[in-house]
């Protein structure tokens, strides 16, 4: 499941992402959310929340014709989420376009801050 929550600072698509994420859930919700804030504010800052009942994507969404390819961001701040979590945003970040860091979920203000200063 992925939902939007409030804004955690402006012009950043502030996300909750918790079990296992769907295509519907990044066509439906990531998508548009990314396009819109790209065209208010030229650019797209991400701040994805998750709690430790992150299982990842349906492997349905990473192969076939669901598959889900991650669109151009500037920056994104991972927060939370199981163990795996950071370990993963860390050996992805060198193949991301954008700025990436994960901080454990009581470094959320830490989190908050980083993104912020990206806008």
């Amino acid at each position: 499941m992925l939902s939007q929550i409030p804004d955690i600072a402006t012009g950043v698509v502030s996300l909750f992402v918790s079990g296992r994420l769907s295509a519907n859930d990044y066509r439906d919700t990531l998508l548009p959310q990314i396009e819109q804030y790209r065209e208010t504010y030229g650019r797209v800052c991400l701040y994805i929340e998750a709690d430790v009942l992150l299982e990842g994507w349906d492997i349905a969404s990473l192969t076939g014709t669901e598959q889900v390819t991650f669109p151009e961001f500037d920056a994104l701040a991972f927060v939370g989420g199981p163990d795996w979590v950071g370990n993963a945003v860390n050996l992805l970040s060198p193949f991301m376009q954008g700025e990436i860091a994960w901080f454990a979920l009581e470094n959320k203000q830490d989190a908050i801050a980083w993104i912020a200063k990206k806008d």
